[in-house]
């Protein structure tokens, strides 16, 4: 006989990648790492790869946070049916830190997973290239 597992309601998961973002936006480090499971798997666009562990989530948020402001607008959530993730769309705005450089705007997308009240998987996607300007 197989059970059941008990799935987190949208709510839960809304309010668990709402926390996360809330916590980008704020760019302090501990409070966005509190927000990661300590096994979480995560990958940006700048991350060549899974990132395992949130010792090693820890290592290179700490330079991106140093490199970038940004501020994260959720656009969209939809619930990855019979799973405890949700895909969230959203743009960014982002400049370099310390810069008068312009503000872009880009849009990009993460695939979510909650345990706990935390995300244990994070892996985001967005188009690049509006980036360039600020990349040099």
């Amino acid at each position: 006989m197989t059970s059941r597992q008990t799935l987190l309601t949208d709510a839960e998961i809304f309010a668990a990648t709402q926390s996360c973002i809330d916590a980008w936006n704020s760019l302090d480090l501990e409070a966005t790492l509190s927000t990661y499971t300590d096994d979480v798997v995560y990958r940006d666009p700048g991350t060549n790869g899974r990132i395992h562990g949130k010792a090693d989530l820890r290592r290179y948020l700490t330079k991106f946070f140093q490199r970038w402001d940004m501020q994260f607008r959720v656009l969209e959530d939809r619930r990855l049916d019979g799973s405890d993730g949700q895909l969230c769309i959203w743009e960014v705005d982002i400049r370099r830190r310390g810069t008068d450089g312009p503000m872009i705007t880009a849009t990009g997308m993460d695939v979510i997973h909650v345990r706990g009240g935390q995300l244990s998987r994070d892996e985001a996607f967005m188009d690049r290239l509006p980036l360039q300007q600020v990349l040099g």
